[in-house]
């Protein structure tokens, strides 16, 4: 559990905003140029607020972390929001982080325990990157237009340079759950617009207690809504099949569908993909006790 004042804080708030059905407020995109994170010797474990979920279990016996996983959420809410969903038995879905686009981070499975984040996956000849790996979400709607904030891109650095010198994990080990999720071709995260290399080197740099060079924020085009995403469908797809691409859950076809009332996937047909987690809340809400329950169970 949280230690700090702050952490505590933001814990009954978000409690608050679970038992009251909100979902969080679709994030602005910040387009300041915050400075880079400052380099150290060591790199410290960076403030994490604690909503935790059910959606994990035991790493197979000695199985040592050495991956990290990144993804996209493919919502345009915030990572309380994304933590909300995770909460929820219903998702089947979690991740060890959640990175927001104001670089505050929020933490839902413990580093020692198997969140449930790659699916069918190998990495490096091995399968079940569950198994080994831990799992940043960062928040972006995945439509390969939204900007990566600055404050966001440093956060998930320092978060991922401090999981390589607490777990020995090499920097060859980082990557993301489209080059590891099977068959190949089925997941997209993170979109093409993160900036990977930028952040592969700033990883390093903060490990070799370098200075991180600065960068410069991207802009949204003008008129875009991250809240506004469209698919065209292809042969074959099912909603399983384009919720599990397009909104990393093959879990959320039923709000997917919810979505489009009365469509039929026909190939070319355009449909709109929920940018927001309020269509699953929709159809799998949840008690206030369960909620209570995942924050303080039963001795």
């Amino acid at each position: 559990m949280p230690n700090n004042a702050r952490a505590w804080l933001s814990l009954a708030v978000m409690t608050a905003a679970a038992l009251s059905g909100c979902g969080g407020l679709t994030a602005t995109i910040d387009a300041s140029n915050a400075a880079p994170p400052v380099s150290a010797a060591a790199v410290p474990a960076p403030d994490a607020a604690w909503y935790p979920s059910p959606n994990f279990n035991a790493r197979p016996a000695g199985m040592a972390i050495d991956t990290i996983l990144l993804h996209h959420t493919a919502s345009a809410g915030n990572a309380e929001s994304t933590a909300r969903y995770f909460a929820n038995p219903a998702a089947q879905v979690s991740s060890h982080y959640i990175v927001d686009r104001d670089g505050s981070i929020i933490r839902c499975v413990q580093d020692v325990d198997r969140a449930w984040h790659a699916g069918v996956s190998e990495f490096d000849g091995r399968p079940n990157v569950n198994n080994y790996s831990i799992g940043i979400e960062i928040c972006n709607v995945g439509d390969n237009i939204e900007p990566y904030p600055n404050a966001q891109v440093y956060a998930t650095m320092r978060l991922s340079a401090y999981l390589v010198e607490e777990y020995g994990i090499p920097l060859s080990h980082i990557t993301r759950h489209r080059d590891v999720a099977l068959p190949p071709g089925r997941k997209t995260d993170t979109s093409n617009n993160f900036p990977l290399a930028y952040y592969l080197a700033g990883v390093q740099d903060l490990v070799e207690g370098m200075p991180v060079p600065a960068r410069i924020q991207p802009l949204a085009p003008p008129g875009y809504d991250p809240s506004v995403r469209l698919y065209t469908v292809k042969p074959g797809d099912t909603w399983q099949i384009i919720a599990d691409g397009q909104l990393d859950n093959a879990a959320r076809a039923g709000d997917l569908e919810l979505a489009n009332p009365g469509v039929t996937l026909t190939p070319g047909t355009t449909i709109h993909l929920p940018t927001n987690y309020e269509g699953f809340f929709q159809l799998h809400p949840m008690s206030a006790s369960t909620v209570l329950g995942l924050f303080w169970p039963a001795a």
